[in-house]
């Protein structure tokens, strides 16, 4: 895993962190009715927050696809050279072969 997603999965990470902290804080304070009306007041950062949630969590999605996808072409790739070098292998034997049975055919 590189830097970059090692990066992408501390923030998310701490995201999720910072969002059961308010909902126990939130919830340990059920009971006082002001707080909730207080809490009403940040509806709008909570709204921006879980939309940065989706957004960190369809960037995740996303490099994930992107790197399977490379990974797939880079298997593909690397099957292609292994056949093309097995190949190259059999026509040499085959080749090798032949000059034998010339060399022993002329004896």
């Amino acid at each position: 895993m590189n830097k970059r997603r090692l990066i992408l999965f501390v923030i998310l990470g701490i995201f999720h962190l910072v969002v059961v902290f308010v909902t126990f804080y939130i919830d340990s304070n059920k009971d006082d009715f002001n707080f909730l009306l207080g809490v009403l007041k940040w509806m709008p950062v909570m709204k921006f927050g879980a939309i940065g949630g989706l957004l960190l969590v369809i960037i995740d999605v996303t490099w994930s696809w992107i790197v399977n996808r490379d990974s797939q072409k880079e298997k593909s790739a690397l099957t292609h050279e292994l056949n093309t070098l097995k190949a190259k292998l059999f026509d040499l034997q085959e080749d090798a072969q032949k000059a034998a049975q010339q060399a022993s055919q002329k004896k």
